[in-house]
């Protein structure tokens, strides 16, 4: 940024890093908790153009005690279609990366090959419902966000307990879903990086401003031919 500021310092006061949070006693669902939002939050600012700067647990931020508000480092993506699929991909890998480590308090001695080689090993530290996921991740190299796998397995859960359910009493009654917070998320998201959705807005008045300003250009030109013609 400009005035050399990173784009955490507003929270500074009200924010603990990763890194801390993990120190103290965390629970399996603790964690996965926080992993769930902050990929959420990858998600949101690649969906807005940016990709995560660093994903080393100091610089990553839970603000105001809260598990859903994570603030990450960011920058921009390339302009380059398939460059910025790759940055992506390797967001999406870095993440599950560090998540694996942290799980097995082992994450700055862990090496990519290392892991890729005995993720056997490593699978037993992972929530048992998530190890095809991380093993899709760092075995195979999908690009797959963490929130939209645990989304799909909810939803097929909940579609098994709906036949149980209908198969049981003869009536289909569809089970509520109460995961889907995708929409509370976004609003969080929105106030966080408020300052990516500012750029988007900015840069869609100019998409919409462009065009109008080029009518007007062309009809002042048309204007301007037409009085020179009659004079």
């Amino acid at each position: 940024m400009a005035n050399g500021k990173s784009l955490n310092d507003d929270y500074n006061d009200k924010a603990i890093s990763l890194d801390d949070w993990i120190k103290s006693y965390r629970d399996e669902e603790e964690m996965r908790e926080i992993f769930l939002n902050m990929d959420r939050a990858m998600k949101y600012i690649h969906d807005h153009g940016y990709c995560v700067k660093s994903f080393d647990p100091r610089n990553i931020m839970i603000l105001n005690n809260s598990i859903n508000q994570i603030k990450l480092d960011i920058v921009a993506l390339p302009d380059d279609y398939a460059e910025r699929k790759q940055y992506i991909k390797e967001d999406i890998y870095n993440s599950s990366f560090i998540q694996i480590g942290l799980y097995s308090k082992c994450l700055p001695f862990l090496k990519r090959d290392f892991l890729k080689s005995n993720f056997d090993r490593f699978s037993e530290f992972l929530p048992e419902g998530d190890v095809p996921y991380y093993r899709g991740v760092i075995d195979r190299g999908a690009s797959v966000y963490f929130c939209e796998y645990a989304m799909e397995k909810v939803n097929r859960d909940l579609a098994a307990l709906e036949n149980e359910l209908a198969g049981e009493s003869g009536v289909k009654v569809k089970p509520k879903s109460v995961f889907d917070d995708t929409g509370i998320n976004d609003k969080i998201n929105d106030s966080i990086y408020k300052q990516l959705t500012s750029r988007r807005d900015a840069a869609f008045v100019t998409f919409l401003l462009f065009p109008t300003a080029l009518l007007v250009l062309g009809t002042v030109i048309a204007l301007i031919s037409l009085i020179i013609s009659f004079g």
